[in-house]
């Protein structure tokens, strides 16, 4: 019963003006980031979204407040930094909002003339991105849905567990377990601040939780129909001659300029996407790496609790999956924009005469450039990238635990 229940609510978030990004641009609708025109909900949420920068704002004012204990600025810097990951997410995809809508206008409308074409080998193409997309998408919400669980259990584990811990809590020698660390006018330590406290940020990780889950889904399908678009075209330039019989040259023609034009529509989605999520991805990156290597810092501390461990094991794991899922399917449109180009020797070039072998060879220059996208100016998206950064992070653990030893 259940599963026909989640089976019916995952068919309910499709759209057929949407093929690919139906259930995405409904994720991105749900937390205020797909306006759809409506003055007062847009209102709100866009209300919401300052509340939020004024929120991380005041996370950063209160590590500036605890910055003499290092312990706690180690604890509180990951989700402070994730907080600025989600804001620059939303204040971004705001500002950029007509170019997705544009970018995801071409990507529906390129899928929907492609299936009305009825190349069986195509559709197959499709098909096959479309459900790996799905599968992303809704494993990937899981994975933030048991993050945003964590985050706001976490904290309360603790009391519920040591008992030592709750004693001091109804005594008053520690204060009510926090679930984020932030600044307020008022004294989030004693009744009612602390349930004011509490509300904000319940409201506020689960916000940022689901800005952060929606933009990458989004992100990660729009990677996955950059490189099946890739692959379409290879098949494309390896049919321009046809199969084992010869077509007219009329024919060869009209396949050579569907080749570039295929090309020419991937180069412009290409650029438009690099070039609206360039600017948060090199946050993230930066961002990421801090966090990493304060995670596993906190690990090796004698004095975490275990359900402290949990936590910061799972955030990082979080973290982690992230990252690896921008850094693979970047790696992914690299690999088959490389090998795009060879489409067109494997095709029955020989067939031709010497003018078409002209538009041939001009065809195969063209597409023989690869593509990866970019955070920001100083690096690529890439698994290289995402190895470094865990070396990095194992370094900077290796070079804690050996200080502690001295």
């Amino acid at each position: 019963m259940l599963l026909r229940k989640i089976i019916a609510t995952v068919k309910g978030l499709e759209d057929p003006k949407y093929p690919l990004l139906g259930p995405n641009l409904t994720g991105l609708y749900w937390f205020g980031l797909w306006q759809c025109g409506n003055k007062i909900r847009d209102g709100l949420f866009n209300f919401l979204h300052v509340c939020s920068l004024l929120f991380v704002a005041s996370e950063f004012v209160e590590l500036y407040f605890m910055r003499n204990d290092l312990m706690r600025v180690l604890f509180n810097v990951s989700v402070t930094t994730l907080s600025l990951v989600a804001i620059s997410k939303t204040m971004t995809f705001i500002y950029y909002l007509p170019r997705w809508r544009v970018l995801c206008k071409n990507i529906s409308a390129e899928e929907i003339d492609a299936t009305k074409n009825g190349d069986p080998v195509v559709k197959s193409l499709m098909r096959k991105y479309t459900v790996y997309s799905r599968k992303i998408t809704y494993l990937f919400w899981s994975v933030m849905f048991l993050t945003n669980v964590v985050t706001l259990t976490s904290p309360f584990l603790k009391y519920l567990t040591v008992q030592s811990y709750r004693e001091m809590v109804k005594n008053g020698t520690e204060p009510y377990p926090q679930i984020l660390s932030s600044w307020f006018p008022c004294d989030k330590t004693k009744m009612p601040g602390y349930f004011v406290a509490i509300a904000v940020h319940i409201i506020m990780t689960s916000q940022g939780t689901g800005v952060v889950a929606v933009y990458d889904a989004n992100a990660v399908a729009i990677m996955a129909f950059l490189k099946g678009q890739m692959m379409i075209l290879r098949y494309k330039a390896n049919r321009i001659f046809g199969g084992k019989n010869e077509i007219p040259r009329h024919e060869i023609l009209a396949n050579i300029k569907e080749c570039h034009r295929l090309h020419n529509f991937f180069i412009e989605q290409y650029y438009s996407f690099n070039s609206i999520i360039s600017p948060v991805m090199f946050i993230y990156v930066l961002v990421c790496s801090i966090m990493i290597c304060c995670s596993v810092v906190q690990l090796s501390v004698g004095d975490v609790t275990m359900s402290q461990k949990l936590w910061v094991f799972e955030y990082t794991s979080a973290m982690g999956v992230q990252l690896f899922l921008y850094c693979w399917h970047s790696n992914e449109i690299a690999y088959e924009s490389y090998d795009v180009d060879q489409g067109v020797y494997s095709s029955n070039w020989w067939r031709a005469d010497v003018q078409v072998r002209r538009q041939v060879l001009l065809l195969a220059g063209k597409l023989s450039p690869s593509y990866i996208l970019q955070a920001g100016p100083f690096t690529n998206f890439s698994m290289a990238t995402f190895i470094n950064i865990l070396k990095g992070s194992y370094s900077f653990y290796t070079l804690f635990t050996q200080m502690q030893e001295k």
